[in-house]
C-alpha cells in the first residue's frame, strides 16, 4: 500500500457521486452498526460526502481536498485513513484520473447493508459484537426488528393490476424514448468484499478425504463464509478442513451456523476474547528488515538503513516518532515525481538537506541537489553518501582556506576566490540555495554527523521501530 502523501495532498480535487437516494434508516444504520467500526471520523466523512450531492441528483460539483480538510478539521493523513475503512467497509469506491502533475478524484458512495443483511453477515456483526458487547449488541438487534404480525383467520381480498385499471387500446401517443438523464433510484449496498489471496482453496480441497467429506459440498456460499472466517479468525486451510468435518450433516452438506460457531469457541478458547476490527496503519519497515549484517562497517549499517527504510518512515524517525508536516512531505513528493529518484537516493537527500538547512526543507534547494545527482546517475544510498560527503569535504575546505568572502564582483560562472587567490569550482547547487545553510554551528555538528545518526540508528532498531 502506498504511503497516504503519494496518493493525496490536498490540491487535487474531487468529486462525489451517488448510486441512488439515501433514506433515514440508511443514516440510522450507519450511526448505529458502522460507526462502532470505523469510528466517528469515517461517519463525519461519509455523512459530508453524502451530502454535498444535491436532493435528486447524482453528481457534486468539482472541490478540492482543501475545502473537505476544512470541513472536517482533521489532517490529510486522517482523512485517507477514513477513505480507506470506508473503501474496506464497501461504502466507497475511489476512481482517480491523472493528468499531467494534477489528480481528480471520483467518489462513489455505497449504501450500508439492510438491518437483516448487517446481522447475518457473518463478518461485521462478529466485530460488532465483539466491539459493543452482548447487552448493546441485543439492544440494537431489538432497535432494528419487530414482530411479525400473524396473518392466521385472513383472506386476502388484494385486486391484480387488470382487476383495477383497462387494457390498453393502442390509441394513445407511444412513450418517449429520448434519453433524459438518468433516474435516481434506491442506493446499492455492495456489502465487504474479501478476495481468496490470503487463503488456499487448492491446499483446502487437497487436504479434504472423499470419504469425509465431498468437493462438491464447497459451494460459492461455503466458500463465502470460508474466507470470512478467515478474514475473522486468521483460520489456516488444514485447521479448516477439521472444522469443516466436524461440520457435516447426513446428507453431506454442510451446517454453516454450526461451522461458525465452532469456529468462534475455537478462537475464544484459544485467545480468551474475540477478535477486533483493527485497520492496516501506513506500511513500515520491519526491524529485521533494517538489520545490517554482523561485522558491517557504521558508514555501512548506515548505508543499509537508508536503502531499505521509506522517505515517511525515514521522517518519522528523525522526527522521534513525530507525524511528518504536510508541507514537507509535498515537496518531498514534488522532488521524487519530478526527478524520479530511487528511494534509498531520496532518503539520504532528505537526511543530508535536514543537516544542511538545520532541520528545515527547502525545495528549491532539494530539487537542485536531486537534479545534480540525477545527472550523476546515482542509483544507490552508498552511491548518494559518497555524493554528498564528497561536495561536504569541499565546502568545509573552502571555510578552511579562507574566512573571508569575497566581493560579488570576483564571482563568475559559479567560482569562488580563497585568501591566496587560487580559484575553487563549487557545484551549482552550493551557489544556488534558498536557504543559507548555517555555517558555525553547522560546521561542528557536521562533524560527528555520521557517529550520531548510526548510534541513533541503531537505538531505533533495538526498540523495534
Amino acid at each position: 500500500m502506498a504511503e497516504f502523501w503519494m496518493e493525496l495532498q490536498p490540491v487535487d480535487s474531487y468529486q462525489v457521486k451517488a448510486n441512488g437516494v439515501l433514506s433515514e434508516k440508511d443514516r440510522k444504520i450507519m450511526t448505529f452498526l458502522y460507526q462502532p467500526l470505523m469510528g466517528a471520523e469515517c461517519l463525519a466523512l461519509y455523512d459530508t460526502l453524502v451530502t454535498e450531492v444535491e436532493e435528486n441528483r447524482l453528481w457534486s460539483e468539482s472541490h478540492s481536498h482543501t475545502q473537505l480538510l476544512n470541513l472536517l478539521g482533521i489532517s490529510l493523513s486522517n482523512l485517507f485513513q477514513a477513505r480507506l475503512k470506508l473503501e474496506g467497509l464497501g461504502l466507497l469506491r475511489s476512481f482517480v484520473q491523472t493528468t499531467g502533475e494534477s489528480r481528480h478524484y471520483i467518489y462513489e458512495m455505497a449504501a450500508p447493508l439492510s438491518p437483516e443483511q448487517f446481522f447475518s453477515d457473518g463478518l461485521l456483526n462478529i466485530y460488532l459484537y465483539s466491539k459493543i458487547g452482548n447487552a448493546q449488541y441485543q439492544r440494537l438487534r431489538r432497535f432494528f426488528s419487530d414482530e411479525p404480525m400473524s396473518e392466521d383467520g385472513f383472506d386476502e381480498v388484494t385486486r391484480s393490476f387488470q382487476d383495477v385499471f383497462e387494457t390498453f387500446q393502442g390509441s394513445e401517443l407511444p412513450v418517449s424514448t429520448v434519453a433524459n438523464g438518468e433516474p435516481v433510484g434506491r442506493a446499492v449496498s455492495r456489502g465487504v468484499t474479501l478476495d481468496d489471496k490470503a487463503f488456499d482453496f487448492a491446499v483446502m480441497l487437497q487436504s479434504l478425504s472423499p470419504t469425509m467429506l465431498s468437493r462438491n459440498a464447497v459451494t460459492e456460499e461455503v466458500r463465502a463464509c470460508i474466507l470470512k472466517l478467515h478474514a475473522i479468525y486468521a483460520v489456516e486451510e488444514l485447521d479448516m478442513v477439521h472444522y469443516l468435518y466436524r461440520s457435516v450433516q447426513a446428507d453431506g452438506s454442510l451446517d454453516l451456523d454450526y461451522l461458525r460457531k465452532i469456529v468462534r469457541d475455537g478462537y475464544q478458547l484459544q485467545h480468551n476474547r474475540l477478535p477486533e476490527l483493527k485497520a492496516k496503519t501506513e506500511p513500515k519497515v520491519a526491524s529485521q528488515d533494517l538489520q545490517p549484517q554482523e561485522g558491517a562497517s557504521d558508514t555501512e549499517a548506515l548505508a543499509y538503513y537508508l536503502e531499505n527504510v521509506t522517505p515517511y518512515q525515514l521522517m518519522v524517525d528523525i522526527s522521534d516518532g513525530a507525524v511528518p508536516a504536510e508541507t514537507d512531505l509535498k515537496v518531498i513528493d514534488e522532488v521524487l515525481a519530478q526527478q524520479n529518484l530511487p528511494i534509498p537516493v531520496m532518503n539520504v537527500l532528505i537526511e543530508y538537506v535536514l543537516l544542511r538547512l538545520d532541520g528545515k526543507i527547502s525545495k528549491n534547494y532539494m530539487m537542485t541537489i536531486a537534479a545534480h545527482w540525477k545527472r550523476k546517475k546515482v542509483q544507490t544510498a552508498k552511491e548518494a553518501m559518497e555524493m554528498a560527503w564528497a561536495e561536504h569535504e569541499k565546502y568545509k575546505k573552502l571555510q578552511e582556506e579562507g574566512t573571508q568572502k569575497p566581493p560579488a564582483n570576483y564571482r563568475n560562472n559559479n567560482r569562488k576566490f580563497n585568501q591566496t587567490g587560487r580559484k575553487e569550482i563549487l557545484p551549482d547547487w552550493f551557489d544556488k540555495e534558498e536557504v543559507k545553510p548555517v555555517e558555525k554551528e553547522m560546521t561542528v555538528r557536521e562533524k560527528s554527523t555520521l557517529d550520531k545518526q548510526v548510534e541513533e540508528m541503531k537505538k531505533r532498531l533495538k526498540e523495534g521501530r
